[in-house]
């Protein structure tokens, strides 16, 4: 019943989603939003078309360059798709996507290692794009379905940026490649070699980039791109024209990109051409399909780790993924590279105004529009300044992550970046992606080790058991309870941490006054590996072999097993183990006070001054014993006596008591719901003082440790001696209080 009704109420719960986005879509056009929203989208449409291009360039270059126009419709139509997605599904109203960089350069990877050529090549580039952005958005969707986000948040800094400068310096290789500059040989080693015939082109290029770089440091105005690109095209256009080049002769010369004219941008490929899919090679893409799926997961964290710092807003990261998820699953239709939301465009539009889900739509589209119109426009692209553009990028990533990043990081951070960095640009992104994964593990354990595992100290002078014990008892422990020491662990024990800590331990043995005991608690030890108990075992000898009993708490099952069997029989008769603090303390104090009696040749002087000390306390209990018993002796007409065997319930949870009890001999401890002991009662001790004021219910449950006798004061009775003796009754009240306050206060 439960299933059927969900799938009932699913369409119902999509159905209002669509109105609800209906409505505020409508609700926008009709807004000041609106206006803003077209300006930034037309703004943010020219701006992707021009990235679009600088990207079809590069992943359909060399082999692959006759499918530029094709390649360029393919980005496009993946920059349509996912724009539109994230547009209408993100909870960041205003929010834009697209294929980032790092992407775009794992897809020249993809494409640069398949070794076909024609029209098989570009299919099985296409579809193992196809395969890549799909894989992606099915593990977005699971990521988010199964709320798993959270872990993604904690990519160490390092290097998550030393992969996007690594990017970057691909971006920067990869552009002046582009340009005509043969810069990776075969083997991926960097070298320069300089095309001779195209040094104007060249220099315009990198003249272009290295001056579009330096005008967005100094305005840093979003639009002082796409003014500065279509001015320098036109200049490029009319320098063709003065020098008397047409057209056609500047596409043979490698100046404008050369697209068939009338060719179409998209579909890539018909279904016939499936055919042509070498599936062999596409399984030797598995690795590098596996780092686009993680490359692409790194800049949906660092995209949105930066809209939430720079926007000041907490978004839901799980429902982020899954609408990352769906855009990608989509744009793999189309064999597009996955991307993600952008911060640096969405952050932009809340600078704007344009904080409004018609942005993304109107960029949207617009390039759908280019997308369907032709390649009229592509024929116009001068190819050394989409050169420039792919410089450009590249030096804002690398000067953003590597250059800057110096100022703000440690060295040791900062050493991580550039080792990624180096990695990948030098040796390839696949090794980079290793580099980065073995920083990480190095990282994290690193972190873990450097970790306290000790959460707290203390003496058994400084913190006792919940036991009552007799006066010269507790006399024994204030002189004796500096002997016994005890550490409370966390974290997750492991061989980075666990030798440390044994070290830690062995030289508290040494402390003044030397330990007789020592309390290991491991209630909040969340693991354990083999090297942490090897170390425990050999700390356990070692404290045997100084005469140290070592007393182990709250241990786990498994703990407790694994530590035995690396014990030797003799040391593991002199380990204690329990399984709370309480009951840990307390065997302590059991052993210190039976190895005090047990003691021979105590100097007289010495013991004299065990008897002063207890003097003062023992004539204050003996006083409030002795009130204790003037005060029933008083009231007893008003009490019932009750008698419990050990063992028996003499207040027990949930059940209502018949009222307010007083110990007058035995012993009895009351427990929580684990078994814990918390409060052990002795004579003249007060049980269930609020029974005495109607039918409560106890909390806790109490238990007789020994023969028992307790007087029963109901409810009725407290009444009837409030009305006869209100003094009597206040005398009561106040030694209830004070009963209260002590037992609680040392519990």
């Amino acid at each position: 019943m439960g299933t059927k009704r969900k799938e009932r109420t699913r369409p119902v719960a999509v159905a209002n989603a669509i109105t609800s986005l209906a409505t505020e879509l409508a609700r926008d056009v009709r807004s000041e939003k609106a206006v803003p929203a077209l300006f930034c989208g037309l703004i943010s449409a020219v701006l992707i078309l021009v990235f679009s291009v600088s990207m079809a360039a590069i992943i359909f270059s060399g082999p692959l360059s006759d499918h530029f126009a094709v390649g360029a419709g393919v980005v496009l139509f993946g920059y349509c798709v996912i724009g539109t997605v994230i547009a209408l599904t993100s909870g960041l109203p205003g929010a834009m996507a697209g294929a980032p960089m790092p992407s775009v350069v794992m897809m020249v990877v993809i494409a640069g290692s398949i070794n076909l050529a024609g029209q098989p090549l570009f299919v099985t580039a296409v579809s193992a794009a196809l395969i890549g952005t799909a894989v992606t958005g099915l593990c977005f969707l699971a990521i988010g379905h199964f709320r798993l986000a959270s872990f993604f948040r904690f990519i160490p800094y390092p290097v998550a940026g030393g992969f996007i400068a690594g990017t970057g310096g691909l971006a920067c290789v990869l552009a002046l490649e582009l340009m005509g500059i043969a810069i990776r040989n075969p083997d991926g080693l960097v070298r320069l070699e300089a095309d001779t015939l195209r040094f104007a082109g060249i220099g315009i290029g990198i003249g272009f980039g290295i001056g579009l770089f330096a005008l967005m440091r100094i305005w840093g105005r979003f639009y002082v791109f796409p003014a500065a690109f279509a001015v320098a095209a036109i200049l490029f256009h009319a320098a063709i024209a003065a020098f008397g080049m047409s057209a056609d002769e500047a596409r043979e010369a490698g100046l404008l990109f050369s697209v068939e004219a009338g060719a179409g941008l998209w579909p890539p490929f018909g279904v016939s051409d499936l055919a042509l899919i070498d599936w062999g090679m596409m399984v030797q893409q598995i690795p590098n399909i596996l780092i686009l799926v993680a490359v692409t997961l790194i800049c949906v964290v660092m995209n949105l780790g930066g809209i939430e710092l720079a926007a000041n807003c907490d978004l839901d990261w799980n429902h982020e993924f899954k609408a990352a998820g769906w855009a990608n699953a989509l744009t793999g239709v189309g064999g597009a590279p996955p991307g993600c939301l952008i911060a640096l465009t969405s952050i932009r539009n809340s600078l704007f105004g344009a904080m409004t889900r018609l942005t993304g739509l109107v960029t949207a589209l617009t390039l759908g529009f280019v997308l369907l119109t032709g390649d009229a426009l592509l024929r116009l692209f001068p190819v050394h300044l989409i050169a420039g553009v792919l410089l450009f990028l590249g030096m804002q990533m690398v000067d953003e992550w590597l250059v800057r990043s110096w100022r703000k990081l440690v060295l040791t951070d900062y050493a991580v970046i550039a080792a990624v960095f180096l990695t990948i640009v030098v040796f390839g992104f696949l090794e980079g992606v290793g580099v980065g994964m073995l920083f990480t593990s190095a990282i994290f354990v690193i972190s873990l080790s450097r970790m306290e595992m000790i959460e707290s100290r203390y003496t058994l002078r400084e913190r006792q058991s919940r036991k009552t014990r007799p006066i010269p008892d507790r006399a024994i422990l204030l002189a004796e309870g500096q002997r016994a020491q005890a550490r409370t662990l966390r974290g997750y024990l492991f061989f980075g941490t666990a030798y440390r800590l044994a070290d830690q331990l062995r030289l508290s043995l040494k402390d003044d006054p030397v330990p007789h005991f020592m309390l290991l608690g491991f209630k909040d030890v969340s693991g354990f590996d083999f090297s942490a108990v090897n170390a425990l075992a050999r700390f356990i000898r070692a404290a045997n072999t100084e005469g140290v009993t070592v007393v182990i708490f709250g241990a786990s099952d498994r703990l407790g097993a694994t530590l035995r069997s690396e014990l030797p029989k003799e040391t593991l008769q002199e380990l204690v183990m329990e399984a709370d603090e309480d009951h840990a303390i307390e065997k302590c104090e059991d052993m210190i006070i039976e190895n005090w009696r047990r003691e021979l040749g105590q100097e007289r002087s010495e013991r004299q001054q065990l008897l002063d000390r207890v003097v003062e306390d023992l004539e204050l209990h003996l006083e409030r014993l002795a009130r204790f018993e003037q005060l029933i002796h008083e009231i007893e007409e008003f009490l019932e006596p009750r008698t419990y065997a050990p063992g028996d319930s003499i207040a027990a949870p949930g059940v209502p008591g018949e009222g307010m009890q007083l110990l007058q001999d035995g012993r009895a401890s009351q427990h929580d719901s684990t078994g814990n002991r918390l409060i052990q009662f002795s004579a003249g001790d007060v049980i269930e003082p609020g029974s005495a004021f109607g039918p409560a219910a106890a909390n806790l449950a109490t238990i007789a440790e020994v023969q028992c006798r307790t007087l029963l004061l109901t409810p009725a009775a407290k009444e009837r001696l409030a009305r006869s003796d209100p003094k009597q009754a206040l005398e009561l009240y106040e030694y209830v209080l004070a009963n209260i306050a002590l037992t609680r206060g040392t519990g």
